[in-house]
């Protein structure tokens, strides 16, 4: 409903104290708040207050661009906020994504209905700026992903060591031993420099041969050994 608002009656001193009372509330609060939740953060004196008193001084700040009216949510009250609709999304997207990556779909899934229109803009501000963290795919059928925190090589380290002990299982190797065959290789970091191949050892030799007859005086390097 909209109201026409004298603009030249001044506020009278209680109700400067209610805005600047409700203002204090409101930087404080790390999102929009319901009426009620408003009045029962107020100083003791003023939450005496009824609600519709309190929304009409509210809306005096909308009206004056000074506070936001949000959607209703999961109530049947107006909220208000110090702070605009873009900053209150970037605050869902990046609480949203604290328990772990998600993809845009599933992102978009778990946002309000009221969100989800500036979600994606304002999800690639966040990657631009270092907020959010881009993640690359789990699988080839999985999409690209979104986290609060740089991905995490353990976890796709697991996915992949997952499908390696299951092919090599099948060879007739218990987990006990790929688990401690595996351990000792990252200790002795000799997954850094694999076995050489039969063909490699052949072309290894073939060069040591055409050294030794090209230059015949050269010390020999498994004598030097």
């Amino acid at each position: 409903m909209t109201q026409t608002l004298d603009q030249s009656t001044p506020a009278t001193p209680v109700e400067t104290d209610l805005v600047a009372a409700v203002h204090a509330v409101l930087q404080g609060s790390p999102e929009p708040m319901t009426l009620s939740k408003i009045r029962a953060k107020l100083p003791t004196q003023m939450r005496q207050i009824g609600l519709e008193e309190l929304a009409e001084a509210l809306r005096r700040q909308v009206a004056a661009n000074v506070l936001y009216q949000y959607p209703k949510y999961r109530s049947q009250q107006d909220r208000f906020w110090d702070r605009p609709m873009p900053i209150h999304v970037a605050a869902l997207l990046e609480i949203t994504l604290q328990d772990g990556a998600l993809n845009w779909s599933e992102l978009r899934r778990k946002l309000p209905a009221y969100a989800q229109a500036l979600a994606e803009s304002i999800l690639q501000e966040m990657l631009t700026r270092g907020q959010l963290y881009r993640h690359p795919r789990l699988n080839a059928r999985g999409g690209e992903r979104f986290g609060a925190r740089p991905a995490d090589p353990k976890e796709y380290l697991r996915a992949e060591l997952v499908t390696v002990f299951n092919r090599l299982e099948g060879l007739g190797f218990n987990q006990a031993q790929l688990r401690e065959s595996a351990l000792e290789l990252v200790h002795g970091e000799e997954w850094a420099s694999p076995p050489a191949t039969p063909a490699a050892e052949a072309t290894a030799s073939q060069a040591a041969v055409e050294q030794a007859e090209t230059h015949p005086d050269a010390p020999d390097a498994a004598t030097q050994a």
